[in-house]
């Protein structure tokens, strides 16, 4: 297979090609799943029967799955597509280093690099894995500085690596043969270069000869041929850097002469002894910097500085760099030392100057000291479990959950969410609900990139406590802050731990004005009872689990316990919306925003939306409020997920997509996005892509209900069988299995089979009560009752409203009821009803703007007033919502009435046309509107007098009615219309 521009292998569309080597070809190649730009890393064809070359091509994949880090390259995929054998990899965007070289780089960015790229080694030889070819065109550099060590194609492994069955060969170990020599001549290291087995060291010295080329511009090794260089890097030392390079100092020639050792026991031993040294020297470097930037406007203007504060950053550059400097002194402590020895030798105002420098150099020391700990606000940082040594159970996830609040009220700060860390947990092969100690907190920190670890404790002795924080350098392991406070008694411990957090948030680097604004104490922003905030952890865990029902007692038990919890009301309210208990989900969102004052910036934007949505259902209200949360938390994909909701119920496919997507790329774990991003494309019509979301959804979150409809849906939409019914089969005894026979009852429906769809709605129904699911077994009633309604079976319409009333009446179930006793000719009891909701909702935006003007429309069609009907139905177009298609629907009907057979034409169409509406009640892709539709267009034709396309639509309906009932009444009208047609 020849692999150019445009060619596609696999899911993979070559975009152009971006390297070569010894190994493979390289190319930028597009995920067409993922929809990500990826590395595609291809064996030659010729080199595919190579036995040795098959298995260094695969030892290179398994190498570097073995690595998580964030200066090591990330593999997706080993695989084989169309004969081609392959490995997928993030796309690094930025340029390599011998690029960079080229351009020329400091000295501190020499450093920079060197240190991550030993960080890299590092984990690498932890894990068993030499390089073997570390050179400049393996080292990339992003545009934000990080650096990505690639290519481990002639990577040796030191330890067995993990494999699955059938993998064998692959995974064996590549040894090289005595004599044989693999490698870049020129970074080869001593024993490399004469063919012996080598280990970590020999990256150490490749690394070494990469820095010296970074600072000195040229390599330390250079021969005309490669057994020049060879013979050279056997038998000859390179030029001091100190020689070649302004900028280089005596510690630098120690540290490269170290890892350039041509005895490797007499190198570094290890890439973190290495490492060490850099990053010393790098501090030191940014130090003197530092200090010779602070007094350089006094040189400026000519102030008065002693002559010894006037040298202090080029002292104190060569004492380090010559190691005059002891490793365990500080850079103040040396500062300290230079002042004290000038003292001896100036006089009183010297020395008063010496005093304030000291005093400036102090002030930047703390300030220096402050930032280089700071986080920004591009930072993510990640809570650890508490550490409980009180004994007391009340303080177990209490604290770690009423931490998580308190620092959430910062829009500087960055969270890892609590659906994140579940699943790094599970890519780790640990138990999603497992603990989050230290040392897991930091591998997961590692894996993910994060820059910090927020790690917490607390201990007692008798009623007194002792709690405290402490914010961890993910990669280096360092403290970059800590606070510790005292709490008195145990009813003290909440309050106690918002102080702490509060103050801890200012040493991370977030502004004084930000902690102001957003700082509500912990015990007004959540609760002072313990035993409360207790229950609720426990609630949220069972949420965050996606277990509802188990969920409620605790958040009920915290407000037992402490009755302005508002955040525990909040919860119940969005856990019953997601039930389908609507009422109640009215009722807590009511309670909560009543004590929305006592609740954090980010919680009053959560609650008020709530509100809006679920009591006074201002839908303009809401999206308005969430608009502002997403402004000022602009990282909480929250608001934008809730935003995508908000434009499926109002029509705005385009937006609702936009705003599922960004809130998918903030939280890639969260479960809704996925949900919502496969609704908007249903409603593009775009049904394969709605698929394909759903099945990369369904990878992280195999047992999300919400996916499995979505993707019944969509075979239903394709007439895809064997597709359905393996959803069936996953809701098969699980406790959402009422919603399959709910989806198979509509199903049903769609082909005219009336009977079956009730059986099926019957089980549904049952289902939904025995789960103590009222209001939803009402609203599958009142499904029935539609569909019914819109087939002419009017017989038992009065008692079936009835029924589903006794149910449950809510504001939902009684219009339902008055839109089918409307249908069904029952107008006055329609009226009542209708009159009733536009006096106790006056701000629910769907209601008036779609649902009421629907209702009437279809009241006055009762009463042949179609032009009354028609414009009532044009003032329901301002949503293009999930009842759009019933306002089309009866407009259709109503143009047919005043024999306006183009208009009725265009409303007829536009059914036909959007299968892909996705939602329930009917609504949507199940509904047999898409079915009447076609015996709208139909009848249309009649009007126009064109037999026959009327002939074709009656015949298309008959087709997807082919397995009807025959006793339904709209189709024995449909027959008899036929009959005359011929």
């Amino acid at each position: 297979m020849t692999i150019k521009d445009g060619t596609k292998v696999g899911r993979y569309d070559i975009r152009s090609q971006i390297g070569a080597g010894g190994m493979g070809e390289v190319y930028l190649a597009e995920d067409t799943v993922l929809h990500r730009n990826v590395a595609l890393k291809v064996l030659p064809v010729e080199l595919a029967n190579d036995r040795d070359r098959l298995a260094r091509f695969h030892q290179e994949a398994f190498a570097v799955s073995a690595l998580n880090h964030p200066n090591i390259l990330t593999l997706f995929e080993l695989g084989e597509a169309d004969s081609v054998r392959f490995i997928t990899t993030e796309h690094v965007e930025g340029e390599t280093l011998r690029r960079r070289i080229a351009n020329g780089l400091s000295l501190r960015e020499a450093l920079d690099v060197a240190t991550q790229v030993a960080s890299a080694l590092a984990a690498a030889h932890k894990a068993g894995v030499v390089h073997r070819d570390i050179k400049p065109e393996n080292i990339m550099i992003r545009h934000d500085g990080i650096v990505k060590v690639l290519d481990f194609g002639l990577a040796k492994t030191t330890k067995k690596l993990s494999r699955s069955a059938g993998d064998s060969e692959a995974a064996t170990v590549v040894n090289t043969s005595p004599g044989m020599i693999l490698g870049t001549v020129a970074y080869m290291s001593p024993e490399q270069a004469r063919g012996l087995p080598v280990d970590e060291r020999t990256d150490i010295w490749s690394l070494g000869v990469v820095l010296y080329e970074m600072v000195a511009g040229r390599l330390p090794f250079e021969g005309e041929t490669p057994s020049d260089i060879i013979s050279i890097i056997l038998h000859k030392e390179p030029p001091a850097l100190t020689r070649l390079s302004d900028d280089a100092t005596q510690r630098l020639d120690e540290i490269v002469t170290k890892a350039l050792a041509k005895d490797r026991e007499e190198r570094y031993q290890g890439a973190q002894d290495l490492l060490i040294d850099l990053r010393t020297m790098k501090q030191h470097l940014d130090f003197e910097n530092e200090v010779e930037r602070t007094f350089a406007p006094e040189l400026r203007s000519g102030t008065v500085v002693p002559s010894g504060v006037v040298a202090m950053g080029s002292a104190a550059q060569r004492a380090t760099a010559s190691g005059a400097l002891p490793t365990n002194a500080s850079s103040a402590e040396y500062l300290a030392g230079k002042i004290k020895q000038h003292k001896k030798s100036v006089g009183l105002i010297a020395a008063a100057a010496i005093g304030l420098a000291l005093v400036v150099v102090a002030s930047y020391l703390w300030i220096s000291n402050r930032s280089q700990h700071a986080l920004t606000d591009k930072d993510t940082i990640l809570l650890a479990d508490f550490v409980n040594t009180t004994g007391d159970a009340v303080f177990d996830n209490t604290l770690t959950q009423a931490l998580a609040v308190q620092l959430g009220q910062s829009p500087f700060l960055n969270i890892f969410g609590n659906d994140r860390v579940r699943e790094a947990l599970r890519f780790m092969g640990r138990p999603a609900d497992e603990r989050v100690t230290r040392d897991v907190g930091l591998e997961i920190c590692r894996r993910q990139g994060l820059k910090a670890l927020l790690a917490g404790s607390i201990s007692g002795l008798g009623n007194h406590y002792v709690l405290t924080l402490e914010a961890i350098n993910a990669q280096t392991g360092d403290a970059l802050a800590r606070e510790q406070v005292e709490a008195d008694n145990k009813e003290q411990v909440l309050k106690k731990l918002g102080e702490a957090a509060t103050k801890l948030r200012e040493k991370l680097g977030e502004s004084l004005a930000s902690i102001q604004k957003f700082d509500a104490p912990l015990e007004q922003a959540t609760t002072s009872s313990l035993e409360a905030f207790k229950a609720f952890a426990l609630g949220d865990e069972q949420r965050n689990k996606n277990s509802f029902p188990a969920a409620i007692p605790f958040f009920k038990r915290a407000i037992d316990l402490d009755p302005n919890f508002a955040t525990a009301y909040g919860r119940l309210s969005v856990i019953y919306s997601n039930l389908g208990q609507l009422e109640l989900a009215s009722e807590y969102a009511r309670k909560a925003f009543d004590l929305r004052d006592r609740v954090s910036e980010r919680e009053k934007f959560y609650l008020a939306s709530n509100y809006y949505r679920s009591v006074t259902k201002d839908i303009e209200k809401e999206i308005e409020t969430l608009e502002l949360w997403k402004q000022e938390y602009p990282r909480d994909f929250g608001p934008r997920n809730n935003l995508a909701s908000e434009y499926l119920v109002i029509g705005r496919f385009e937006k609702a997509l936009a705003e599922a997507s960004e809130a998918k790329r903030l939280n890639p774990n969260a479960r809704y996005p996925y949900a919502n991003m496969a609704s908007a494309y249903m409603g593009l019509n775009r049904l394969e892509e709605a698929r394909t979301i759903v099945q990369e959804a369904l990878a992280q979150r195999p047992n999300f209900p919400d996916y499995h409809f979505i993707l019944y849906q969509i075979a239903f939409a394709q007439e895809n069988r064997t597709a359905m019914q393996q959803q069936i089969d996953w809701y098969a005894g699980k406790p959402e299995e009422y919603d399959s026979f709910r989806m198979q009852s509509e199903s049903a429906a769609y082909s005219g089979q009336v009977r079956q769809a009730r059986a099926l709605g019957q089980r549904a129904m049952e289902l939904a009560t025995q789960s103590d699911l009222k209001e939803v077994a009402a609203g599958f009633l009142l499904i029935e009752a539609n569909t019914d309604a819109i087939f002419g079976k009017c017989q038992e319409i009065k008692q079936i409203t009835t029924t589903a009333l006794a149910m449950a009446r809510t504001g939902d179930s009684l219009r339902s009821s008055a839109l089918v006793l409307a249908l069904c000719g029952e107008t006055a009891l329609a009226q009542t009803i209708v009159d009733e909701q536009a006096k106790i909702y006056p701000t629910d935006s769907m209601l008036n703007s779609m649902m009421l003007p629907t209702i009437r429309a279809t009241i006055e069609m009762r009463r042949n007033n179609y032009a009354q009907a028609i414009q009532l139905l044009q003032s329901a177009n301002r949503y293009e919502g999930r009842s759009q298609l019933y306002v089309r629907y009866l407009r259709g009907q109503a143009y047919l009435a005043q024999r306006s057979p183009t208009d009725a034409t265009t409303d007829f169409q536009y059914i036909v046309d959007h299968r892909g509406f996705s939602a329930g009640e009917s609504l949507g892709t199940f509904s047999p509107l898409h079915v009447l539709a076609h015996l709208g267009l139909a009848r249309a034709a009649v009007l126009q007098g064109d037999t026959a396309k009327a002939r074709n639509a009656y015949q298309d309906f008959f087709a997807l009615w082919k397995h009807a009932d025959p006793d339904i009444p709209i189709l024995i009208e449909a027959r008899n219309e036929y009959e005359n047609l011929k």
